[in-house]
């Protein structure tokens, strides 16, 4: 039983009036959680700004890093080079013009559109017979890289000039260092050595050795000779300049790989549609070589351009002079005709009827005749079933039916002008295709030895200047705008996904639990517990922190001796210990955290006219949340307005509570439940005027039995109508079951949350659990929320308007 002599009731003349008490969640600090419709559910954009501002400092430093980077990469890179070189694609031939050069009028006839042609003619300037040639030309075939350190080797080639080696750095002979130059004009390897790259080393006088992938010395060689391999190796290196020892990769590449390869690095593109110039470019890191390259491309087109043409014209010519004799011919035998017939039936001039008849037919004949001569040229390049025969085979019946039909127009015509007209018409048809097939000839005759072939070279590619690329300027402020998206989607990433409820507003709007006040992190306490853990390690070396001094070592209490624990209890409470000290509420009365704090203190104050009993307990969802700190400073806070107050450490698992007040956890409250010790010896006095105090006592190894076996209940209710107020600082609720057991004892619970450390989904199921054993919710305390970049105007008020109550304390 208690001793009630010893506890003297006070007076209840402290509590304020209902309406001098602040509304329940006033808060004092203009915190980020009482920004306006910030709620985690509804992510604004401001506080996105909000939380960027929080965690600037995470921010710049992926900027800082990204821009790092870029700026490397700027500087490092090799610069690339570009140079162009344009070309005129003559029009195709008219279209009302057959190959042969005689005039359509078969109406078959189709414009080509000058995109397609300039289309085609693209594509044929990226065909392999135009770039195999220029892959010869300039070795594209065989690879060559020297072998650098990374990034290192790419950043001592700054310091170079080709053709002149840099030493070896830190002794690595075997690397490039910068200035090293390799030529081979002449590289040919067997089948299996194909896209393999070899190692090629560089010896004494510039002598050389070839290496397999596996090590083995496939050839030496000098620099200047050929070196011929009896399996089809050989490989001449006409300049070798590199120090002893230094090595180079050589790979002979696939020569459709290496085409690939050059079609990436070129561009080609018409530079203004329908126009026919067509600019080629190409890109590469020498600068030497770009506008050789370009050249090349384009003088190997217009080669290919011309031997094509000249072939076509050759070919063309060789059928038409074919043809002329019989041409030739036709068209005597068609003269002679028409000159024996006029003169055998005196017939010089044809009646109207016979003009329009002979008008018509001529033009049929024409039609007819050029179809014919396409088809014999047609049937000497392919087959009868081809496509191109077929198309001039229907065409040509085609215009069969059409004579027919003209024919029977003129059925009436009388006999003599009708054979009149048809020998007039064979006449002139013989006569046009004859004069336009001797044109035609003489035309390919001339085109055939010239040197153009539908192309030319406008402007020949020059060698560039300044590079193309790496755009300093823009790939460091690219590289900074990265770093700034990658740093925002790491800090919303980490802020829902990877850390927890950071908030105290979404508490209250999500979770339905007042937050009774917002506590900062204070750096003061971090210091205070730092020291309070410096002098409990050296007292526990000096053996001063084994036992509360007058009390007997537990191993020795039995319950026979009770009354001599409880004389040596009530001489432990009589020594005032400089303990308040320790406990930022007394060493900083102003500090903000300390002020947040005291909001609590009043809803505490307030609610006590509601609840059931005047036992509060502390508790939290999980570890390391806080609750001792806002237990020991919150019961300092209650006795500064007249209470008198018992704070009792029910953690009989980890509890530390008695550290706070340089206190040992022996004989406490698990001595009281196992019956070794009276309840009235477990309160200590801890050296502040109204506060006593009961600590945890030595671990058991059975907590949650020993709460439910023993009567807590009773223990408490005694202690608690001798005090004011009892805070019970409990385990975490979610880790076990000692804190279920002991809320149906508590007026009112007090949820500690910690800023970022528990998740949505472990608040509620701590509020769910705790309803369901029996516990009445009062609300939640926010703690170690870290001060926040948006929220300074705040905290600089407050800390200016604390520091003016601190000088006028002083004073």
């Amino acid at each position: 039983m208690i001793d009630a002599a010893k506890l003297v009731a006070p007076s209840r003349s402290w509590l304020p009036r209902t309406s001098e008490m602040a509304p329940l969640n006033t808060h004092i600090l203009n915190s980020g959680s009482s920004r306006a419709g910030n709620d985690e559910g509804n992510f604004s954009l401001r506080d996105m700004l909000h939380l960027l501002r929080d965690h600037i400092w995470t921010l710049l430093a992926f900027v800082a890093v990204a821009t790092t980077l870029a700026t490397s990469y700027a500087f490092l890179s090799a610069p690339t080079y570009s140079a162009d070189v344009v070309v005129r694609v003559d029009p195709p031939a008219p279209p009302d013009q057959n190959a042969l050069g005689i005039s359509r009028q078969d109406g078959t006839a189709q414009q080509q559109p000058g995109t397609q042609a300039t289309a085609a003619e693209i594509s044929l300037m990226q065909s392999r017979s135009v770039l195999e040639p220029v892959i010869r030309q300039f070795q594209f075939d065989v690879d060559v890289q020297p072998h650098a350190v990374p990034i290192l080797g790419r950043f001592a080639e700054q310091f170079a000039y080709p053709g002149h080696p840099a030493k070896p750095w830190f002794g690595l002979s075997s690397f490039a260092w910068g200035g090293e130059r390799l030529e081979i004009p002449s590289f040919n390897v067997p089948a299996y050595l194909e896209e393999k790259p070899l190692e090629l080393i560089a010896l004494e006088k510039g002598q050389y050795e070839l290496r397999a992938p596996n090590g083995d010395i496939l050839l030496r060689g000098e620099t200047g000779k050929p070196v011929t391999m009896p399996d089809g190796l050989s490989i001449t290196v006409k300049e070798l300049i590199a120090w002893p020892g230094t090595q180079f990769t050589v790979t002979h590449r696939n020569a459709l790989d290496a085409i690939d390869e050059l079609r990436r690095q070129l561009k080609i593109a018409e530079v203004t549609k329908d126009t026919g110039i067509v600019q080629i470019s190409f890109a590469s890191k020498d600068r030497e070589l770009t506008a050789n390259v370009a050249n090349a491309v384009a003088q190997q087109y217009i080669a290919s351009a011309v031997s094509s043409r000249q072939l076509n014209d050759t070919k063309t010519l060789e059928f038409i002079q074919g043809e002329l004799p019989r041409l030739k011919r036709d068209l005597t035998s068609a003269e002679q005709a028409l000159s024996d017939y006029q003169s055998s039936t005196e017939t010089m001039r044809p009646t109207t009827e016979a003009q329009s008849y002979l008008q018509g037919s001529i033009e049929l004949q024409q039609r007819t005749s050029a179809l014919q001569l396409q088809r014999t040229q047609a049937a000497s390049l392919f087959t009868p079933n081809s496509q191109q025969v077929k198309t001039i085979d229907a065409q040509l019946a085609q215009l069969a039916d059409a004579k027919r039909a003209f024919d029977s127009r003129f059925v009436s015509m009388p006999t003599s002008e009708r054979r009149n007209a048809e020998l007039t018409r064979d006449a002139k048809v013989a006569e046009t295709i004859y004069l336009g097939m001797v044109s035609k000839a003489e035309e390919l005759s001339v085109r055939r030895a010239s040197a153009t072939g539908g192309a030319h070279i406008v402007d020949d590619a020059m060698k560039p200047y300044r590079p193309i690329k790496p755009n300093r300027p823009l790939v460091i402020f690219a590289g900074g705008g990265l770093g700034f998206f990658i740093g925002a989607f790491f800090i919303v990433l980490r802020r829902y996904a990877t850390t927890g409820v950071t908030d105290p507003l979404f508490v209250e709007r999500r979770l339905d639990v007042p937050v009774l006040g917002e506590v900062l992190f204070s750096r003061q306490q971090a210091q205070l517990e730092n020291e309070t853990a410096v002098q409990t390690s050296q007292e526990s070396v000096s053996g001063r922190n084994d036992d509360v001094p007058g009390l007997p070592d537990p191993h020795s209490l039995a319950p026979d001796s009770l009354d001599a624990q409880s004389s040596s209890a009530a001489f432990t409470r009589g020594l005032a210990r400089d303990t308040a000290a320790r406990i930022l509420a007394s060493r900083l009365p102003h500090e903000p955290s300390v002020e947040a704090l005291r909001e609590v203190r009043t809803q505490v104050c307030r609610d006590r006219l509601n609840k059931k009993n005047n036992i509060v307990m502390l508790t939290g969802p999980s570890p390391s949340t806080g609750k001792s700190f806002v237990a020991a400073n919150l019961s300092i806070l209650l006795t500064e307005v007249g209470l008198r107050i018992l704070l009792i450490d029910a953690d009989m698992r980890r509890g530390n509570l008695a550290s706070f007040f340089k206190q040992s956890n022996r004989g406490g409250l698990s001595e009281v439940l196992q019956g070794k010790l009276r309840s009235a010896d477990a309160v200590r006095s801890v050296g502040v005027r109204g506060l006593s105090f009961i600590s945890c006592g030595a671990y058991p190894a059975n907590p949650s039995e020993l709460l439910m076996m023993h009567d807590f209940k009773q223990v408490v209710d005694q202690l608690s109508q001798q005090f004011d107020l009892v805070l019970v600082d409990t385990p975490p609720f979610l880790v076990v079951t000692d804190a279920a057991i002991m809320t149906p004892h508590a007026g009112a619970t007090v949820l500690v949350l910690r800023s970022g450390m528990q998740s949505e989904d472990e608040i509620s199921e701590t509020v769910k659990k705790l309803r369901r054993a029996g516990g009445r919710l009062l609300g939640s305390v926010f703690n170690a929320i870290p001060k926040r970049a948006s929220n300074w105007r705040s905290y600089e008020q407050a800390a200016q308007y604390t520091r003016t109550l601190s000088e006028t304390d002083q004073v």
